[in-house]
């Protein structure tokens, strides 16, 4: 058996030029008779991939089994599409060829033997694919040719697959979009996941690459591959908003393929960062009280974040008034549900009589409106007895004085609406206005003395 030898451009020679050499005086010695054929034929089938895409090099290959014993001096010839480039060897095919012989998009492979029935072949030859060949179908054709001992010929058709189809890759993804939200100093946003495959698949090769232009982006993979639907890739994608202002951001990734048919595909990504917002109430405050009598009682402020989904708030508190005190100066919230009560307290030891005002100024220099500041209020008045005598009281009682401490402040005018109620008795010095009764009336003196008007 001669050695197989690699393909290499030249002169075409069909099978029954490789066949009619070593066989001429057996033609001469012994022709078939008309109409004498074999029992029995190879059946000559061949392989191909489904789909195939620019630049591939891929196999085909071409089956038969020895349909008798003597079965001698056979020789197959394949053609591929036209422009497409064929090479071979001698030693792909099983049995190994004797003469293999190859130019341009046609290939020739012959056996000597004899074999025996039942012995199968397998020939293979490699096909190139033209980067620019037209998407489509392309047909392949060809036969096979063998004698089985000295005077049966047969010429057979290759069978089985005879087209394939030029695909390229198609970029898919999803979702199209990514959009992410977060706080100033909160948490980071939770990772998300694009996917990414090739739609095309039919033997197509999706090799993509991935790039962003954001520093701020993550994404945990760069490239990857995808042969069609099954084959899909989940990126991690990321944002750091370490360093970044409130306000919104945009930035795009990038999947491409040169080969792919929709390259490239940009997935837009948004980022919204919320700032906090100072939330506080009440506001104002007011307080009032009598000279040299005790002081009002405390004020509650509560204090929270009312900025964006996230975000948190770190506030301080403080004041310019030295008669002013608060039991918390500072605190975080990262919601309304999340509210932190202040206690505001007034100190009018050595006060004179007289209205005093101050501020209590709530700031985060990374809050959205800081800082926020609760007017305060004082109101200092003289003793001031209403007169007695009439009305229900003794003379000598001082009106709007309930608990009978000396001055009229927010105590009396908590015991008024609680005779008003009747959760309490009346001592005579709840009938401001002296009516004989105990009502609205009373509680809107007792505002006016503490207010001092």
């Amino acid at each position: 058996m001669v050695e197989g030898v690699s393909c290499k451009l030249g002169t075409e020679v069909s099978c029954y030029i490789l066949l009619i050499i070593p066989l001429v005086l057996i033609l001469i010695i012994a022709l078939p008779s008309p109409g004498t054929a074999s029992a029995q034929e190879a059946t000559p089938q061949r392989t191909l991939p489904v789909g195939v895409h620019h630049g591939e090099i891929f196999n085909v290959s071409v089956t038969f089994t020895s349909p008798s014993d003597n079965f001698r001096a056979l020789s197959l010839t394949e053609h591929a599409p036209v422009g497409w480039n064929v090479s071979a060897a001698a030693s792909w095919s099983s049995p190994g060829a004797s003469n293999v012989k190859c130019g341009g998009n046609k290939v020739e492979i012959a056996w000597h033997g004899p074999y025996q029935e039942g012995v199968s072949f397998t020939a293979v030859y490699k096909v190139t694919v033209p980067g620019g060949a037209s998407l489509g179908n392309y047909t392949f054709d060809g036969h096979l040719c063998y004698w089985i001992g000295e005077s049966n010929f047969t010429l057979k058709s290759v069978v089985g697959d005879n087209e394939t189809e030029v695909v390229v890759p198609r970029i898919a993804l999803a979702p199209p979009s990514l959009a992410f939200d977060a706080g100033l100093r909160g948490l980071t946003p939770a990772n998300q996941t694009l996917l990414i495959w090739n739609s095309r698949g039919s033997g197509s090769l999706l090799s993509w690459t991935l790039s962003d232009n954001a520093d701020w982006l993550n994404t945990n993979v760069t490239s990857g591959n995808s042969t069609g639907e099954g084959d899909k890739t989940p990126v991690g994608v990321a944002v750091d908003i370490t360093g970044m202002s409130a306000g919104d951001y945009s930035a795009n990734i990038t999947i491409a393929d040169p080969q792919a048919s929709n390259s490239p595909q940009v997935v837009p990504v948004t980022l919204h960062i919320s700032a906090p917002g100072i939330n506080v109430t009440p506001s104002p405050l007011a307080f009032g009280a009598v000279q040299g009598g005790l002081a009002p009682g405390n004020q509650t402020l509560f204090i929270w974040n009312s900025g964006g989904s996230g975000s948190l708030l770190s506030w301080t508190l403080s004041d310019n008034a030295d008669w002013l005190n608060t039991n918390v100066t500072s605190g975080n919230s990262s919601g309304v549900e999340d509210k932190t009560s202040v206690g505001i307290a007034v100190n009018i030891t050595g006060k004179s009589a007289g209205d005093y005002s101050a501020n209590i100024t709530i700031d985060d220099p990374l809050a959205s409106n800081s800082p926020q500041l609760v007017p305060v209020t004082l109101h200092i008045s003289l003793p001031s007895p209403v007169g007695g005598g009439s009305g229900g009281s003794s003379p000598g009682t001082v009106r709007g004085d309930v608990n009978g401490d000396g001055m009229v402040d927010e105590r009396d005018l908590a015991l008024v609406r609680g005779i008003i109620l009747g959760l309490g008795a009346d001592s005579g010095s709840g009938d401001c206005n002296r009516d004989g009764k105990v009502d609205a009336r009373d509680i809107t003196m007792i505002k006016r003395i503490i207010l001092g008007y």
